[in-house]
């Protein structure tokens, strides 16, 4: 199901004289969330949105009709919103009457230039979710399936699948074979729709009450629950309701994802296994599928049926249907984006107000006499406020340990340690857990701290080092099993992942499988991280991704422990203080919209570095007076 607020909104421009149009839309882009400029319907797939608005121009469309464009070549569209235009002024002055109006799509003037289909969301909270049996399949006793049955579990919510108001209730037997059951009608376009939902219990709406698409409407009696959509007027005949149609393509589901069941399932050129793979997929990875959605959910679990899909990396190919299953949604929601804070530093710990729209924080844990603390303690009693503050307002934490929270100034030489005194990590590192377990008992069971990162950029090389403590693999390798075996002794729920790397996909990702191979097998940590600046989405402007795409650190990365996402702990620009905030905003953005479409299940966060200028070199949101560098600030903030 979905019950997503989320816009999916396209603003297809013309191709020709392309920049002249798109400055003529900047009000209205900056106006409204989630606009994405579409440059052409030429190559370019407009099923992913569910609402397009269409600037109809000759030469745009074919037969400068976007309406019957649309609907053929991309079906999955619900709404079409033609806005005329003759030229790009004439669509500056037309934006700008939307804007004053705060009317994205012009509604409030509609003239005709609005074509929405009927659509209904999918009713069931079950999951898997799969269509268990199809409109018109034999039923036996020559009766053929008036709807689909859709997969649910006794006592699972069914919902409203469009708004409408409660025509009939049943509680009785009767000869349908529906056990207890709801209707909704509904009125789009002039036409009536009824909407029959069987096997209920427990219903939770009274004959004549008005309900949203969405609202719960009864539990699940059975396995299934049949749903059924009549046309009065205009349905089919010879089934056990009269005026029934197909609801199959009726079905919208904006956030439908898909997983693989199994490792390394093979994406085909096409559907069949006789066809050329052109990849391999995992199970953490988000597919999305390039079918109609209640095809989809039609073939799923079928075996011999196939799925047309985008993969993370852009490929599209065809899966087997029969080792794939639906996303659930509460496992696509959540912010990705997140920021690196730091407590001690005047203007790094913000008020959670200032961070609302963030999913992540990340901060260390100083807790040496060098950092301004006697004792543990004294660290404590100054971080458990500033966390509880956080974790109250919503938000997941980080905390990283490092030399600084044990270890710096206690007499160890860190240079040597690297490399001609390494037999002094099994000195310090017994001290080091220890001290990370009884921060960890600090916080355990209180849903404080999320996750905790053993040290930081321990892949440095050792010319290079400034900040960061390098240390070899081998010993890091100590230093993280001996962290995960003290903080689990007190603490099942929080995350345990690696220290950032630093040094890229193929030095780091031998760094980090030399760190794995060296633990005592049964002790992992929950992650792998990384630090991946210099790298973005394609959409990204060029001058921030010079290394490569973020794909290379998460296919690199995320080979290593593959049941387990990677977490993306640091990325930003660094030492260019002087670029506009529009351009890194530009680059902020599109790396948390790419990561939220290709690859929300294999990515935990991406965390930017840094929340304030002067936090070492990084990009801050707010300037050195604690101003908001905008847009940059709300705009990765609603990322």
């Amino acid at each position: 199901m979905s019950t997503s607020t989320t816009i999916s909104h396209a603003l297809v421009l013309p191709d020709k004289d392309f920049f002249d149009w798109l400055r003529a839309v900047d009000a209205y882009t900056n106006a409204f969330e989630r606009v994405v400029v579409v440059r052409s319907p030429a190559g370019n797939d407009l099923n992913r949105y569910r609402d397009v608005t269409a600037v109809q121009t000759p030469g745009v469309w074919i037969n400068n009709d976007p309406v019957s464009h649309i609907r053929r070549a991309y079906p999955n569209v619900v709404r079409i919103d033609v806005l005329s235009a003759s030229s790009p002024d004439d669509l500056r002055a037309k934006a700008q009457t939307r804007i004053n109006q705060n009317d994205r799509f012009g509604a409030q003037t509609n003239d005709g230039h609005i074509h929405d289909r009927f659509v209904i969301m999918w009713p069931s909270d079950a999951q898997p979710a799969r269509i268990l049996r199809t409109f018109n399949a034999d039923l036996g006793d020559g009766r053929r399936n008036e709807g689909i049955d859709v997969f649910t579990v006794p006592g699972s919510n069914v919902r409203a699948s469009v708004a409408g108001t409660v025509s009939g209730i049943v509680r009785q037997a009767s000869a349908l074979n529906y056990g207890e059951y709801v209707q909704i009608s509904t009125v789009f376009n002039g036409q009536t729709h009824v909407l029959t939902y069987t096997n209920l219990q427990s219903i939770q709406v009274s004959l004549g009450a008005t309900v949203k698409q969405g609202d719960v409407i009864a539990q699940a009696a059975e396995a299934y629950s049949r749903l059924v959509v009549q046309r009065p007027g205009s349905g089919l005949s010879g089934y056990m309701l009269p005026d029934v149609v197909n609801p199959t393509s009726m079905i919208y589901w904006e956030t439908l994802k898909l997983r693989p069941t199994v490792d390394g399932l093979r994406v085909r050129e096409r559907p069949g296994t006789q066809f050329k793979a052109l990849g391999q997929v995992y199970v953490l990875d988000t597919l999305e599928p390039l079918e109609m959605h209640g095809r989809v959910l039609e073939k799923l679990g079928e075996t011999d049926s196939w799925i047309k899909v985008r993969t993370p990396n852009r490929t599209e190919g065809y899966v087997a249907a029969w080792f794939c299953q639906t996303i659930p949604p509460d496992l696509l929601t959540g912010n990705l984006n997140g920021m690196n804070l730091d407590l001690r530093h005047v203007r790094g710990g913000p008020s959670a107000d200032r961070l609302e729209g963030l999913g992540w924080l990340r901060l260390p844990y100083k807790s040496t006499p060098s950092q301004g603390f006697p004792s543990l303690n004294d660290a404590h009693n100054y971080y458990q406020p500033r966390l509880e503050a956080y974790a109250r307002a919503g938000f997941k934490t980080m905390v990283i340990l490092t030399h600084q929270t044990y270890g710096e100034g206690a007499g160890y030489y860190w240079p040597s340690m690297y490399a001609e005194d390494r037999a002094k990590w099994h000195q310090f590192v017994p001290q080091f857990a220890a001290v990370c377990g009884q921060i960890a008992a600090r916080y355990a069971n209180r849903s404080v701290v999320t996750a905790y990162q053993i040290w930081n950029e321990q892949d440095t090389p050792f010319a290079l080092a400034q900040a960061a403590v390098p240390i070899q693999p081998e010993d890091y390798a100590y230093m993280l099993t001996e962290c995960i075996k003290a903080i689990r002794a007190v603490d099942q729920q929080a995350k345990i992942i690696t220290g950032g790397h630093m040094s890229g996909p193929s030095t780091g990702g031998t760094y980090a499988r030399a760190t794995i191979a060296a633990m005592p097998v049964g002790i992992r940590p929950d992650g792998i991280a990384c630090h991946s600046y210099g790298r973005g989405a394609p959409d990204s402007p060029e001058r921030f991704k010079n290394f490569g795409l973020i794909d290379d650190d998460i296919n690199s990365y995320g080979a290593i422990l593959r049941s387990q996402p990677i977490w993306i702990t640091e990325y930003g620009v660094l030492d260019h203080p002087e670029l506009p905030a529009s351009e890194v905003s530009a680059y902020g953005v599109s790396l948390i919209r790419y990561l939220r479409t290709y690859f929300q299940r294999r990515v935990s966060t991406a965390m930017w570095y840094a929340w304030a200028d002067g936090m070492h070199n990084g990009y801050g949101l707010v300037n050195e007076n604690d101003q908001p560098k905008q847009p940059l600030y709300d705009q990765y903030r609603r990322a």
